[in-house]
């Protein structure tokens, strides 16, 4: 049977002084002899996108009901009207938020967490569980955001926050490990639990954050123990991902309903997984005064990540007159997803409240700016489970960046959140790709460093169904999704070359190689302790977003510039850009290809001057404007810009081409 540590016994004999606290403690409504229905809203992972975004649309999302023409996604004013929708057609209800509203967006690299905690506020979040990108700029700076802006409760129950030499730690007095809502009558408890998956440093002695880990199941169970007889329901709200949640939920009892996070995924319908599968819990010791438990099913939501849905978990709840200890069961339940995209309204308060957000952005940056152009969609994940296009484009422009030039690179695929669509490639669409300010870090590793390196690789890249978790540039590797835990002592990472053609050549043990990877992975970020112990790190500030602009910058434009007169002088897919030639004809109401044109014309991918030209015409687009006579007026200045724009594809080293090989024997 589990026995909880020290730590966390002290940690709940506190709990008198400061546990969580209640909403509307003094409603009281009889609810016995009836069923009642509660309306659990749920949201996970929003990273920062308070404003609509363009996206490709997935096989994925298409199946839980987006759709492309609904573009642009996302919105923190339409999310808005959704939940105050639902709300308004719930009796009861809260809307739980499990965790990340920070990093993902610009505006996070601006203002730091203010804009995200505001937008809950003002939208009336009830209560939100503690990310693990909640951290990313710091814990003071999220104890000041949380200090200033948060109007909900902040838990994470499995996180104990200790003092440091500066004094106290402000994120003990600003978060709790549960909170109790009174619905109309109906007591919800609410569980937070923080990540510990891949917050790799919190497990050190003494770590920046001042924080302890503490045992996730003793924790959720203790805290069920001593809330199951005041309270009808308990909720866990977590940011695990959903394999821990199962987790949880197997190996405690008396929980309700788990709604997670982390991973990004949706679950529609919702698991119904059984708890109490613990020996301690089904068979508990000599003198415990723990009855044995009865499995229950307790259902499991995750309702996805940025801003693309809202979730809605409908519950039937019964009185349980056969164990007083579990208050209200879950009768029946029903789930319905609503996609946020261009058919929902926007909320005037909170558009309102955005409004000086973007026009600041709008002042210290161009985020409008024409990078590049992408025909197809590049993307972060490989087909094979090994290197991606976007991957290898990001380690490229890192290892051949000028100053840079090292025997390899290296970055996390985690770092890269997500693919660049179809279309212009804006100063913006790559701060989506890469949202995090980290700069490019170079140092030595002997030849013994760089097998550790890629063992370690080879291990995270298991743990997560054998994905490759690294992408790289001046090396080669096939990576054993089994070799480590088959046979002790032999190498999970085989075949380690580094070197790029002729050079190529497998590592000498006692070789010299020179590494460049992000400040974050150096500092031992991800877990990567064999970068973090090294001695020879120089920092060059080149930030991975700048260097990656560059390579993109740096490459030929989609179809060759060559000089034409007419369309029939252009490949398939090409238009001859002659300046002055289009025209918006009144009678028609069409644009017409035939107007006066001046000077030389060259050939330009036909869909980069039709797209390159939409996106301006969506920049000025009122009320009562026709968008194509827009567009239309536009067509002369994009031709230019698609002249001389790059190719953001196979011309700039956006493909996989087998540098990395991932297998599971």
């Amino acid at each position: 049977m589990r026995r909880p540590s020290l730590l966390l016994v002290a940690l709940l004999a506190g709990t008198v002084l400061l546990p969580g606290c209640v909403v509307n403690e003094g409603e009281k409504v009889d609810l016995s002899g009836q069923d009642v229905l509660l309306t659990l809203l749920h949201t996970s992972d929003t990273h920062s996108r308070l404003f609509p975004y363009e996206l490709e649309v997935g096989e994925v999302d298409r199946q839980l009901g987006l759709v492309q023409d609904n573009g642009p996604f996302g919105g923190a004013a339409r999310l808005a009207y959704l939940v105050k929708r639902e709300r308004g057609r719930s009796g009861r209800s809260l809307w739980i938020d499990t965790g990340d509203p920070f990093q993902g967006a610009p505006i996070f690299n601006f203002f730091e967490g203010e804009a995200e905690f505001r937008v809950l506020s003002e939208i009336g979040v009830d209560v939100m569980v503690i990310g693990n990108h909640e951290f990313d700029r710091g814990g003071p700076n999220l104890a000041k955001q949380l200090d200033a802006w948060a109007r909900f409760p902040a838990l994470a129950a499995n996180y104990r926050f200790e003092p440091s030499a500066y004094g106290e730690n402000d994120l003990a007095r600003l978060t709790r490990p549960y909170v109790t809502f009174n619905v109309q009558g109906l007591r919800v408890a609410v569980i937070g639990v923080g990540d510990t998956g891949s917050m790799f440093s919190i497990f050190e002695t003494g770590n920046r954050l001042g924080i302890t880990p503490l045992n996730v199941i003793d924790t959720v169970q203790q805290w069920v123990d001593f809330l199951r007889p005041q309270v009808d329901l308990i909720v866990v709200a977590s940011h695990e991902g959903p394999s821990a949640d199962e987790y949880i939920i197997r190996h405690t009892e008396g929980i309700d309903v788990v709604l997670g996070g982390h991973l990004h995924i949706v679950l529609d319908p919702p698991k119904t997984i059984p708890d109490c599968q613990d020996e301690g819990l089904q068979h508990p010791a000599a003198g415990s005064r723990r009855p044995a438990c009865t499995p229950r099913p307790v259902i499991l939501c995750h309702s996805g990540a940025f801003m693309k849905y809202l979730g809605r978990l409908d519950l039937v709840l019964r009185k349980n007159a056969a164990d007083s200890r579990n208050g209200f069961e879950v009768a029946s339940h029903e789930y319905t997803l609503y996609p946020v995209d261009s058919t929902v309204p926007e909320d005037p308060a909170v558009a309102y409240l955005l409004e000086p957000y973007a026009l600041e952005m709008e002042q210290q940056i161009d985020l409008d700016r024409l990078i590049g152009y992408a025909p197809t969609t590049v993307r972060r994940f490989g087909s094979t489970g090994g290197d991606s296009p976007l991957g290898n484009l990001v380690a490229d422009s890192m290892w051949l960046r000028r100053g840079i030039e090292t025997d390899f690179s290296l970055s996390n695929t985690t770092g890269i959140r997500t693919d660049i669509n179809p279309g212009p490639v804006t100063t913006e669409a790559l701060f989506n790709v890469f949202p995090f300010d980290n700069t490019i870090t170079t140092m030595f590793l002997s030849g013994l460093e760089v097998q550790d390196l890629f063992d370690y690789v080879a291990r995270r890249t298991a743990s997560r169904g054998c994905a490759s978790q690294a992408q790289i540039a001046g090396a080669r590797v096939v990576l054993n999704c089994r070799g480590c835990e088959r046979t002790e002592g032999l190498p999970c990472a085989e075949s380690v070359i580094i070197g790029d053609g002729t050079e190529a050549r497998a590592i000498d043990p006692l070789g010299s190689y020179e590494l460049a990877t992000s400040n974050y992975l150096a500092q031992g970020g991800s877990g990567y302790v064999v970068l973090r112990r090294n001695t020879t790190q120089q920092d060059s500030g080149i930030p991975m977003r700048e260097a990656l602009i560059d390579r993109i910058r740096g490459g030929p434009p989609c179809a060759d510039p060559r000089a034409c007169e007419n369309d029939g002088q252009c490949g398939d897919g090409e238009t001859c850009h002659l300046p002055g030639r289009w025209r918006w004809n009144d009678t028609t109401t069409a644009c017409d290809g035939t107007g006066a044109a001046s000077g030389a014309g060259h050939c330009v991918l036909t869909a980069c001057l039709t797209d390159v030209a939409d996106m301006y015409m969506r920049r000025v687009l009122d009320d009562g404007d026709d968008p194509e006579q827009l567009a239309c007026g536009f067509r002369d200045l994009a031709g230019a810009e698609c002249a001389e724009v790059a190719c953001v594809g196979a011309e700039v080293g956006a493909l996989e081409d087998g540098r990395i090989r991932a297998y599971l024997p």
